[in-house]
């Protein structure tokens, strides 16, 4: 593990962790684990099969600090109409800390979605 000095590139260049939210109500998109102390800064979402139901469908963000606190961030809906959305946050995340997004009651939507997270200066992590 090493830090550098809080101007390095490697605290200022963001970084992506990708899922997807497969078919069924009320799903559960792959969980990321925080490999050091960072905080996201958006969401990203985009259709790739639309659903069936009439109503919107709302994307819930989930943080579990060290397996102890849960923080839930609305983040948006999307209908027929929507492909695309993003959404800023600025939740900080402990390493360990686990996130992720769910998909509201809309059985047949299928997207793909996006974290964007910048390591907080000074962090440990692996080069």
């Amino acid at each position: 593990l090493r830090s550098f000095a809080y101007d390095h590139p490697a605290y200022q260049v963001p970084g992506n962790f990708s899922g997807s939210l497969l078919a069924g109500a009320a799903s559960i998109g792959q969980r990321f684990v925080a490999h050091a102390n960072l905080t996201l800064k958006a969401v990203n979402f985009t259709t790739v099969t639309i659903g069936t139901g009439a109503a919107t469908d709302a994307k819930t963000l989930f943080v579990i600090s060290q397996g102890t606190a849960t923080t839930t961030t609305a983040l948006f809906t999307t209908t027929a109409a929507i492909y695309a959305t993003s959404k800023l946050v600025t939740n900080s995340m402990a390493k360990g800390d686990v996130a992720y997004l769910t998909k509201g009651t809309d059985a047949t939507e299928v997207g793909a979605f996006s974290m964007e997270y910048l390591i907080t200066p000074g962090a440990d992590f692996t080069v």
